[in-house]
């Protein structure tokens, strides 16, 4: 690699360990991951304190990458318009077959696969997506899901035990497409506190809500 080449890679790199600061706007933030080399939308929005080990990302109108997710940067992270990740997501591009050897049953051979989130889809918090996956338009992905296929289009998603015992990402439910009008930040929250405090004061033996 020639110095000049050398001399950029390390500045990217420095942009990447920089742009997870708390202190960083997210305007800046977004400026330095293009300037990186990123492609991401000016209405698009990444958190402070996501670890991101490469600028290989196109984000869409109105996506989101939120608090603490995790990219491994071995190939093409894609969130498409009004794709939302949630806090603590993790995108594995890249990863290990199996050997076959069980004196080390991790291959040192290594797969590497872009990973694609199409328009309006939610991810939801603790997600982690293998490589290769691509998640349909219109899905959500239950917290905590491990997704290890692509879906299809409008689903809901949640972690299920397979006939094998082995719990992966399933879908358990159609989402109908909505034509209505889209909501402004902040309508329609639902307050839970006098359900939960109700629920707790039917417990025997628990203390009153304050």
């Amino acid at each position: 690699m020639s110095d000049t080449g050398w001399r950029r890679t390390k500045f990217r790199s420095v942009i990447l360990r920089i742009q997870g600061s708390v202190f960083l706007s997210d305007r800046i933030r977004r400026a330095l991951l293009n300037y990186a080399g990123a492609q991401i939308h000016p209405t698009a929005t990444v958190r402070h304190s996501c670890w991101l080990a490469s600028a290989d990302i196109v984000m869409g109108r109105n996506a989101m990458l939120n608090n603490f997710a995790y990219y491994d940067g071995g190939a093409r992270l894609t969130l498409e318009d009004g794709a939302r990740v949630a806090a603590y997501s993790i995108f594995t591009t890249s990863s290990h077959p199996h050997s076959g050897d069980p004196a080390r049953r991790s291959s040192p051979s290594i797969i590497v696969a872009p990973i694609t989130v199409k328009a309006g889809s939610w991810i939801m918090a603790r997600v982690t997506v293998n490589p290769g996956v691509t998640i349909e338009h219109g899905c959500m992905i239950g917290a905590g899901c491990v997704v290890t296929e692509d879906t299809e289009p409008n689903g809901l998603y949640v972690n299920v035990a397979g006939a094998t015992g082995t719990v992966r990402a399933r879908r358990i439910r159609d989402l109908v497409d909505f034509d209505g009008v889209e909501a402004k930040f902040g309508e329609g929250v639902i307050d839970l506190s006098s359900s939960l405090a109700r629920r707790r004061q039917s417990i025997p033996g628990s203390a009153p809500m304050p």
